[in-house]
């Protein structure tokens, strides 16, 4: 399937829905993980929005500026911290640091013009258009929302 902007946006748009629905949800659903030894709905929605910040500063500019990377995260790590600070957190700021992030996307990709969607870069040795990254990262999403999923219906 093609992705377009006009399907990212709507994609963000509605995983900006979700994550505040689970505003709603009991605090022992928040602190539950999804699967036996697997991260919590906390956990998950917690780790998404360093990925946000870091598209939106480390890759967007850098892209359509047609420049090198500045930094390589180490994915681990990032992953790890995230988890560990929205398991230490009040639910609600974990809601509104990724409400937060998710909409600087939003916006951020909003204001890319159509035909530079199509630019392309490359990273770990491999040739990928922004448009493609962009697609991968809300396949990332909808991967975790099942998860979520699991917990909350």
């Amino acid at each position: 399937m093609m992705i377009t902007k006009h399907m990212l946006l709507t994609h963000y748009q509605e995983t900006l829905d979700f994550v505040r629905g689970l505003e709603h949800i009991s605090e022992d659903a928040w602190r539950t993980p999804y699967a036996e030894g697997k991260w919590t709905v906390a956990e998950i929605v917690g780790h998404l929005s360093p990925w946000d910040r870091f598209i939106v500063a480390e890759r967007l500019p850098y892209v359509l500026a047609d420049e090198p990377f500045r930094v390589t995260p180490d994915s681990q790590a990032v992953n790890e911290e995230a988890a560990k600070m929205s398991r230490e957190q009040q639910r609600i700021l974990t809601i509104d640091e990724f409400l937060v992030s998710r909409d600087r996307l939003r916006v951020a990709v909003d204001l890319i013009p159509e035909d530079r969607l199509t630019d392309t870069f490359t990273s770990k040795g491999k040739t990928i258009s922004l448009l493609d990254f962009l697609g991968a990262m809300m396949q990332h999403d909808l991967h975790h929302q099942a998860q979520i999923k699991q917990v909350t219906v």
